[in-house]
C-alpha cells in the first residue's frame, strides 16, 4: 500500500534531520501562531512569517482515545504540547508506553502514520514522541 501525508505544509524536516512545525510568526504584535495564519489574530496584520518552532516542547496534558472513528486505530494516545514560542499544539504520540507518559517531560516531533484513508491508503502526518525515546 502507498502512504499519504496530511497536511504536508505543517512540518518540515531542518538541516539536522529533525522534524520541524512550520509556525506563523508577527514582528509587528511578537506573536506567534500553529498553524500559520494569513494575518496574525493579535494585530490584525497581514505580515506573518514562516519560522519553524523550537524541536522540542512540554508534554501539558494527554488523554488515550479508545473509541473513534472507524480510520482510527485505537487505543492512541493525543496530547497538547507546549512550546517555547508560545503555542500548544495538539497531535498523537508515538509512544510504546503510554502509562510512562509525564506531564512535563519533553517531547519531540516525528513522522508517523496517523490514520487509514477510505481506501486503506497509510495516512502519515507529524505527532510527538517522548524525547527519551526519540534517541
Amino acid at each position: 500500500m502507498s502512504e499519504d501525508i496530511f497536511r504536508p505544509d505543517l512540518f518540515t524536516t531542518d538541516d539536522e534531520g529533525r522534524v520541524r512545525l512550520i509556525a506563523g510568526y508577527c514582528k509587528e504584535s511578537d506573536n506567534w501562531t500553529f498553524p500559520k495564519y494569513l494575518a496574525d489574530p493579535v494585530s490584525f496584520s497581514d505580515d506573518v512569517e514562516e519560522r519553524l518552532l523550537s524541536p522540542t516542547g512540554i508534554l501539558h496534558s494527554f488523554t488515550v482515545v479508545r473509541r473513534s472513528m472507524p480510520e482510527f486505530t485505537v487505543p492512541y494516545v493525543l496530547a497538547l504540547v507546549d512550546f517555547p514560542e508560545g503555542v500548544r499544539v495538539m497531535a498523537q504520540v508515538e509512544t510504546e508506553d503510554p502509562d510512562s507518559l509525564e506531564f512535563g517531560e519533553e517531547m519531540g516531533i516525528t513522522v508517523g502514520v496517523i490514520k487509514k484513508a477510505p481506501d486503506g491508503t497509510d495516512v502519515s502526518s507529524y505527532k510527538f514522541i517522548p524525547a527519551r525515546e526519540s534517541s
